[in-house]
């Protein structure tokens, strides 16, 4: 019962204040002052109020107590309702509940100022209620009429902005957005009015002028004056043909809505909605029925050309490539179609053609080859889909669509790594964007961290300011090392962890951690303290509190390799060996998959690859183990081969805008500023020699200048705190975050602050004003 409960809560939620508010519009609808109440009790036996006796109580209580205001709950508890249906968590908070009171009575003390003296319902009823009377008659003594006003609207606007926690602007959208509905609607109106009279007009000149019927314009001599009418016939179709080709234009988008109804709260963090990302145009591209049947002959007559005799038994035309399905017939061999590649390429007169002899578990060939007019794929179509959304699916990458046009979502979580190759053109950057971009949609910060590797510094620059990430972005071969070896030292943390609890993986280990009582929790900090105090055990401290997935993605992985190979394959082998059940995942990307990059043991280690369109056929090899990628579109065109498949599938990849990638981006950035990892920091800092002359860090990990000149005042100011972080050090004392987590381990060294709990803030143990 509680599993069914937990899994349609929202919904059961949202049923019970739209009752609740519907019980409460028809109680109030029909209110009689004669029915029984507090105040009319034994005027009527039956009562005449649609909801019966509780009706009839619950609506006097609201009219008397807030006037014509009580109308405001009803809409209060509408829009719960409508927050529930659209997958926003609800949570009674106290302050928006103050907030919602405050308003209410706002606005009856704005009623009963200008209408002090009207009543309804039989003169039983004060407009704005004895709330609303009560309060403007108190602030009329103190400010007279004007200022109460003032006073009044004031506060209103205000309320506003607290309970509906939106600005201004927000809040003028819709009345906005009506308004300009109305007046275009107007202005349409108008203009086709006045574009049918000029109309008229017109044609009752040229009449006059000419004096013949218009239809024997074109018969006349071309020498005649009608040649100058004709041509100005000519130029007004011209421009209405093109009005009408600019009319879907006007029309512009298809509006996608989700299939699914997701979190939009997830505690402290909002999620994402789906309108950051644009629709895409409201007519798609289709391919032309009549192109399928005449390459269909073509492909049958060339292959008869060459003594292959077979049927097409199927076709399936996808957004850039259609499919044929071509049944041979039993005396045919395989490898005599696949040689056919070039030949039947020209014969249909094809940018890319590629044979699969056999498709895998049928009985066909199938050849696919490139459509004339080809329909981009956007990803908003591809988030909307249920399965992006399910909850079996961790880690969702949206790889686009199939060539039969299905949508396709795979989990990263299940791959567990993922190896990705494409030349320049060919789409990697803003596929491996777009994964990214699809992960921050599904997870806060408490759920996902991310480590990016990008040596361009331009590719993934959008992502420097989201919340998710352990470190800066890494534009360095050299700290990308320092990174990866952080993630190795973090893998087996994790798994020390989960050995000490019992957890064969990350989301056991997470639902028993979530189940602790506190007076666990406070076991296992005080444990945690007394390994830390113990220098033989110091780093053998484990996690207890929740943990998040960590996806480290490197854009130029071949860079790495070039400046460190021995360092950059022994950490890569080692993560993707054991890091699948902790939760540690990688996303390899390259523009040339050689064999001094992609090698024999990382190829062994990692068996999810995606082969966009390569250089030749020997990269495709290397990335896919077979041919194929050298021959695919540019623009997102690839082939997917996932763990278990024994041929890779192709796939079309989602268009993303950078309008759409810094809109996500700027929504997660400004909820918060990123709070780094101080143990993955010092891993990075461990890049700088010992022997520099501005380096105060020596290799033993003791500071040569521990009397920073802030030491004190910092010192002072966490005293006051219950928990700190570098972070929080660096924005308040303006301070660089290498100085600020220094600082932070000098407090650890001298007992002021507790261990490092992964990215959480480190619990303060001190209290210097008690002390003094």
């Amino acid at each position: 019962m509680t599993k069914i409960f937990k899994k349609f809560r929202q919904d059961i939620v949202a049923i019970l204040f739209l009752g609740l508010s519907f019980f409460m519009a028809m109680a109030l609808a029909s209110f009689n002052p004669k029915d029984p109440s507090l105040n009319s009790v034994g005027f009527t036996i039956k009562a005449l109020n649609f909801c019966g006796v509780v009706g009839s109580f619950l609506s006097d209580l609201m009219y008397q107590f807030f006037g014509l205001t009580a109308w405001v709950l009803v809409l209060g508890l509408l829009q719960l309702s409508v927050a529930s249906f659209r997958g926003e968590e609800f949570r009674w908070k106290t302050p928006r509940l103050v907030w919602a009171f405050l308003l209410i009575m706002n606005l009856a003390s704005l009623l009963s100022l200008y209408f002090p003296q009207t009543k309804i319902f039989g003169e039983n009823i004060a407009i704005g209620g004895l709330l609303g009377l009560g309060v403007s008659q108190v602030l009329m003594s103190a400010f007279n009429s004007i200022g109460v006003q003032i006073v009044l609207w004031s506060m209103t606007g205000i309320l506003l902005i607290f309970y509906s926690e939106q600005t201004v602007q927000e809040l003028l959208a819709v009345p906005k957005f009506i308004f300009s509905w109305l007046f275009k609607k107007i202005k349409g109106i108008g203009k086709s009015f006045s574009e049918s009279v000029q109309e008229s007009q017109r044609k009752k000149t040229l009449e006059e002028k000419v004096k013949i019927p218009t239809k024997a314009i074109f018969l006349l001599d071309k020498k005649s004056p009608p040649k100058q009418l004709e041509l100005i016939e000519d130029e007004e179709d011209g421009q209405e043909e093109e009005n009408e080709k600019a009319l879907p234009a006007m029309q512009t988008r298809r509006k996608v809505t989700l299939k699914v109804k997701p979190p939009r709260r997830i505690e402290n963090w909002d999620m994402p909605k789906l309108s950051l990302l644009e629709d895409p145009p409201l007519i798609r591209v289709k391919v032309d029925k009549e192109e399928i049947r005449r390459k269909a002959d073509l492909l049958t007559d060339k292959l008869k050309h060459f003594a292959v005799e077979g049927e097409i038994v199927a076709v399936k035309p996808g957004p850039l490539v259609t499919l044929f399905e071509f049944k041979p017939n039993a005396d045919v061999k395989l490898s005599k179609i696949t040689e056919l590649q070039d030949d039947l390429s020209l014969a249909l007169s094809s940018e890319s053609l590629r044979v699969i002899a056999p498709i895998p578990g049928r009985d066909v060939v199938g050849i696919e080859t490139s459509n004339a007019r080809r329909e981009t794929v956007y990803y908003k179509d591809l988030v909307a889909e249920q399965n992006f959304w399910n909850e079996e699916i961790k880690l969702p990458i949206a790889l686009g669509r199939q060539v039969n046009g299905d949508p396709k979502i795979v989990d990263l979580r299940k791959m567990p790594h993922l190896m990705v190759a494409g030349t320049t053109g060919s789409g990697k950057s803003v596929f491996i964007t777009s994964l990214i971009i699809g992960l921050l949609f599904r997870h806060s910060p408490k759920t996902l961290r991310l480590i990016l590797v990008d040596p361009k510094q331009v590719d993934l620059a959008a992502f420097q300011k989201v919340p998710h990430l352990i470190m800066p972005p890494i534009t360095e071969p050299r700290k990308a090392v320092l990174a990866l070896k952080w993630a190795i030292r973090e893998m087996d943390k994790r798994y020390k962890s989960m050995s000490r609890f019992g957890a064969r993986g990350l989301e056991s280990f997470n639902e028993m951690i979530m189940n602790l009582t506190a007076a666990q929790i406070a076991e296992h900090e005080k444990a945690n303290l007394d390994l830390e105090a113990q220098p033989s055990t110091k780093g053998e401290t484990y996690y207890f509190t929740q943990q998040p997935y960590i996806v480290i993605v490197v854009e130029e992985f071949g860079d790495l390799m070039a400046v460190d190979k021995q360092n950059v394959e022994q950490s890569v082998v080692r993560l993707a060996q054991m890091a699948r059940a902790c939760g540690i995942h990688l996303i390899l990307a390259m523009q040339s998959p050689r064999k001094e990059v992609v090698t024999g043991l990382i190829k062994t280690n990692i068996p999810g690859r995606i082969g966009l369109k390569v250089a030749s056929k020997m990269d495709s090899r290397i990335i896919l183990d077979e041919g194929g990628a050298e021959r695919m579109l540019p623009n997102g065109d690839m082939l997917f081969l996932a763990p278990g498949l024994s041929k890779p599938m192709r796939h079309h990849g989602p268009f993303l805008s950078e309008k759409e990638i810094n809109d996500v981006t700027e929504f997660w950035s400004n909820q918060a500023e990123p709070e780094f990892d101080i143990l993955a920091m010092r891993a990075l800092e461990g890049h700088i020699g010992s022997n520099e002359a501005n380096s105060d860090y020596s290799q033993s990990g003791e500071y040569a200048n521990e009397q920073d000149e802030m030491y004190h005042q910092i010192l002072t100011w966490a005293s006051e705190q219950k928990h700190i972080s570098a972070s929080l050090i660096q924005r308040r004392f303006r301070l660089g975050y290498p100085r600020a987590a220094r600082m932070i381990e000098m407090f650890e060294k001298e007992g002021v602050v507790g261990p490092a709990n992964g990215s959480k803030p480190r619990q303060v143990l001190i209290n210097l004003l008690h002390e003094t």
